[in-house]
């Protein structure tokens, strides 16, 4: 049986919002501790850089929510293969923050260079839990987007 559209959306809603309030109150915070030591271990004493001090653009740390709203909520997915898509695709997210983290610092906040890209970095940041799910669920966003008509 097919999801109606307002339904995914009412049911993402649900999802996402207590999550939200969770990550907001309780989870950035933790989240950018746990990405300093990541981003410490691996930059600074494994490839030896000098850094000091990230600037952790954590406004952005928040695309982890819609993806795990979207993974939860979509039907028509084998709970074991919805877990290793979850963990993946938060690995994926978490390897992008990393990155994101580091261009940030190799461009300085301050930099004209980094006016120009910090927009298309955002944005694509911002859209690449909707891609990761694009890619996971296709079979059920077609079914979910257009009726009578199947994923191949």
């Amino acid at each position: 049986m097919k999801e109606k559209l307002w339904w995914f959306i009412v049911k993402f809603l649900l999802i996402s919002v207590p999550l939200f309030a969770l990550w907001y109150w309780k989870g950035q915070d933790q989240y950018l501790v746990l990405l300093n030591y990541a981003l410490t271990f691996l930059l600074i004493k494994i490839a030896g850089f000098k850094i000091e001090y990230f600037p952790a653009p954590k406004d952005i740390f928040n695309n982890l929510i819609p993806f795990i709203s979207l993974m939860i909520i979509t039907k028509g997915i084998r709970l074991k293969t919805r877990v290793i898509w979850l963990v993946l695709g938060i690995f994926i997210l978490i390897a992008w923050h990393m990155i994101l983290t580091e261009v940030v610092y190799m461009l300085g906040v301050d930099s004209p260079t980094y006016e120009k890209f910090s927009v298309p970095l955002y944005l694509f940041s911002e859209t690449l839990p909707f891609f990761l799910w694009m890619l996971i669920a296709r079979k059920q966003m077609v079914g979910l987007f257009f009726r009578g008509k199947e994923a191949s």
